[in-house]
């Protein structure tokens, strides 16, 4: 049973690595990035070309943590995203909320 939780992990962490991009999965597209910009209507997702991607929220727009309900002000800008999105849409259908993107390294003090 450990190995199947120890994996499903690796599934998710791999999922939400920085080389994140737009794909598809069924009649949905899964939109990957970092949010650079968030608001009570839409999120802005920066993708691994550099170009972002603003999606709409709705009522209907559900969030998830670590596989356990969120809510849409869980979502800041920092955190990388997959949002699942119909084909030919802008609307988020569902949001998962990975790890912040990790900051870069302070540079070193000068003695």
């Amino acid at each position: 049973m450990k190995t199947l939780t120890t994996a499903a992990a690796l599934v998710l962490v791999l999922g939400l690595t920085p080389g994140v991009s737009l794909s598809a999965h069924g009649n949905n597209a899964h939109v990957r990035g970092v949010v650079t910009q968030v608001s009570a209507q839409s999120i802005t997702v920066q993708l691994s070309n550099n170009t972002t991607k603003t999606l709409s929220i709705s009522s209907k727009t559900t969030f998830e943590r670590a596989g356990k309900p969120a809510a849409a002000s869980d979502v800041k800008v920092g955190d990388r995203v997959v949002i699942d999105v119909p084909k030919n849409s802008s609307e988020a259908l569902e949001v998962q909320i990975g790890a912040a993107k990790a900051a870069a390294p302070a540079a070193a003090a000068h003695k």
